[in-house]
């Protein structure tokens, strides 16, 4: 049995992403209302496929690129209990000249800099909810640093200073906290375990597999719910331990 998420409203950005669909599909099956965000149009009609046009899902098409689009992106929302900040892009970089421009910048706006300009939009709509919640995406990447991916590395070390800073800010009406996956089984580190070879991969993995969507989900639902009331500034790793490797 799911938390009881009845008459409170989340949005989840990066939705159409795998940890998005099993967690936005668990909200609503526990009575949540989801605005679920991403910039791919198919992901977002497959995600209406999945939950059979629940009148629950609100699906909106953005990149949220800018305050202005942030904004626009919320304004028929009325108020919110939870913002879950799952989008994100992993590019690789050679640290060559262009990567500046090709690699660093969009994965800093992707990652990082977007959840500045919708928390900004979204501020309002968390203080019309009692002890309402932010969660962040880091990554195995800020703790230990991804081989091959420093623009991404650092992205996700800037969502944890965001994200202790504003749990310190936004005290007590609201709560602020990161979760950290490790190597999760899904498309996103599809290039990068075939580059390194599964057996490599695992064998840096204490509990030696792959890490679920489900698992994830289930540690953002834990920080949306009661059980997580003084709970915030943190960073959850969900690693399968090999951020203690």
């Amino acid at each position: 049995m799911g938390v009881n998420f009845s008459e409170k409203s989340v949005l989840v950005t990066g939705a159409g992403g795998s940890i998005g669909r099993v967690l936005v599909n668990s909200l609503i099956k526990n009575g949540a209302t989801v605005y679920a965000v991403d910039s791919n149009d198919k992901s977002l009609k497959d995600l209406e496929a999945e939950t059979g046009g629940d009148e629950k899902l609100r699906t909106i098409l953005s990149d949220l690129q800018s305050d202005a689009v942030c904004k626009n992106v919320v304004k028929d929302i009325p108020k919110l209990h939870g913002l879950v900040h799952l989008a994100g892009i992993f590019e690789p970089d050679e640290m060559i000249v262009g990567d500046t421009e090709a690699v660093f910048d969009p994965t800093i706006q992707a990652n990082l800099r977007n959840i500045y300009s919708l928390f900004i939009a979204c501020k309002p709509l968390l203080l019309r909810s009692d002890c309402s919640r932010v969660i962040l995406t880091s990554s195995i990447a800020f703790n230990r640093g991804a081989y091959l991916h420093t623009a991404y590395s650092a992205a996700k070390g800037g969502v944890v200073g965001f994200m202790r800073s504003l749990a310190r800010r936004e005290a007590p009406r609201i709560l602020v906290n990161a979760v950290a996956p490790g190597i999760i089984d899904s498309p996103m580190p599809a290039d990068m375990i075939a580059k390194r070879g599964i057996e490599n991969v695992l064998a840096q993995i204490p509990l030696g597999r792959l890490g679920r969507a489900s698992e994830i989900s289930g540690v953002i639902e834990f920080l949306l719910g009661p059980s997580a009331s003084y709970v915030t500034g943190q960073v959850i790793n969900a690693d399968g331990g090999l951020s203690n490797n």
